[in-house]
């Protein structure tokens, strides 16, 4: 068994917040919950390593659920999907997923209203266990006619296949992790920190614990560590694991050498483990310094592509496999791709450009006030709220090593305030936009292919 290393552990009972979470305060969600990483958790360790979502018993795809559709007076489509709670779900939280379709929906459970979302390139969840029961629920997905949407669809939306599932986490449960992995300030070993926030829907504050271990690429057990804190009721929670792992520094994650390490976490109520969440880990540094992206303190030569998925999983990975074989080792995506696209990124070993849902263009160049919306302060919450949405579900993957604020959209108000956005958030990573101005850390090379 590996020796333990030095690892110490913060429990915040006053409830530090994750930047997700912290978010909420400024942004209006619309009943979307918290952002964070995008992940389900799984009721087992084989499944959670495994990542089959569709194996999972706390997992429901609803799509082939649908009982009905229609069009209201006012021209809105309503489908409604017969969802059936099993038992097994009681006092259990549980959530509704949506990605993809129509450019903007809200969601009702019964007659109720619970919440809306509008960019259909990135998902959003909703809170559901105070609005459902056991047995039969209807969940109705309202989208409005075609000729009544605002400037949306001028927002990037370009649909891709709908995703629409409900899956469900015990009452105290993993909400969000935010891992860093790097060199320490030796040089000499890995540095894993990492903060798990436990969310909490108890009345009662609680003891539970929390736990994980990391398998190095070769599979050979570096690290694990299991604490019992106390999570206060109805709240979140931060907990800050941190340890040395010695080997890391001849394993460092780039393109060239895509390690990877293989992180399991759980929680432990009453004795019993509640939930897995498996993630994959690369050590290293992105930065950026005299113009150029700079990983693991090298600068990075560029030779992107510009990439969007267009199939599925496997022919997905073949098509980077290719690319990679005709030395391309970046792409710039045109909007958020789906969440295993960057998985297969961080397995196969190409950088990722990141972007935003946002491509305002044909308006994007007038600068008068409001002539445009990037530059019409109205926009700003939708602005904020596309970026938030990329940055959340993608930020752990070692495979992005830049930030772009959207597509050819013109200069403004909003951009600005995009990138201070970031800024506040992202303190290594390059932030971009093709706009030449303050709002751009650096210009990126052009695609050769």
């Amino acid at each position: 068994m590996p020796k333990k290393l030095t690892s110490t552990l913060c429990v915040l009972i006053l409830a530090t917040l994750s930047a997700a979470a912290q978010s909420r305060n400024n942004i209006d969600y619309k009943g979307v919950a918290p952002r964070r990483n995008e992940m389900i958790s799984y009721s087992t360790r084989n499944a959670a390593e495994k990542g089959n979502r569709t194996a999972e018993r706390y997992y429901l795809d609803i799509r082939g659920l649908l009982a009905s559709t229609e069009t209201n007076e006012a021209g809105e489509t309503l489908r409604s999907y017969r969802v059936e709670i099993p038992l097994l779900w009681r006092d259990r939280d549980i959530f509704l997923h949506t990605e993809g379709g129509a450019a903007e929906k809200r969601v009702m459970v019964g007659e109720q209203e619970i919440g809306m979302c509008r960019d259909n390139r990135t998902p959003a969840e909703f809170l559901l266990t105070p609005w459902v029961g056991d047995g039969i629920n209807t969940i109705t997905i309202v989208t409005p006619a075609e000729s009544d949407l605002r400037p949306a669809e001028m927002l990037g939306e370009n649909p891709i296949e709908e995703q629409l599932f409900i899956y469900s986490q015990p009452p105290i449960h993993i909400h969000d992790i935010v891992v860093d992995a790097r060199p320490d300030a030796t040089g000499n070993h890995g540095v894993l920190t990492m903060d798990v926030v436990v969310s909490s829907s108890r009345r009662n504050a609680e003891t539970i614990s929390v736990g994980y271990d990391i398998y190095s690429p070769e599979k050979e057990l570096k690290y694990y560590d299991v604490r019992e804190a106390e999570v206060r009721a109805n709240g979140l929670d931060t907990l800050r694991f941190e340890t040395n792992i010695y080997g890391a520094m001849e394993r460092l994650w780039s393109a060239e050498n895509p390690k990877l390490y293989s992180l399991t976490l759980y929680l432990k109520r009453g004795g019993i483990i509640s939930e897995y969440i498996n993630i994959n880990v690369g050590f290293g540094t992105t930065g950026f310094a005299d113009g150029q992206i700079i990983r693991n303190g090298r600068p990075i030569a560029i030779a992107a592509a510009r990439y969007n998925v267009s199939a599925g999983e496997k022919a997905t990975e073949a098509d980077l496999k290719a690319l990679k074989k005709e030395k391309i080792n970046t792409l710039y995506v045109d909007y958020p791709q789906p969440y295993w696209f960057y998985d297969i990124c961080d397995r196969v070993g190409i950088y990722v450009v990141e972007r935003a849902n946002i491509n305002t263009d044909p308006k994007g160049g007038d600068r008068s006030r409001r002539g445009s919306l990037v530059n019409n302060p109205q926009w700003l919450e939708e602005f904020i709220e596309r970026q938030a949405a990329s940055y959340y579900r993608s930020r752990i993957h070692p495979c992005i090593i830049a930030w772009s604020l959207g597509g050819n959209s013109g200069s403004g108000y909003n951009m600005y305030k995009c990138y201070e956005w970031f800024k506040e958030r992202e303190t290594e990573r390059a932030v971009v936009y093709g706009n030449g101005e303050w709002n751009s850390d650096l210009t990126l090379p052009k695609v050769v292919r």
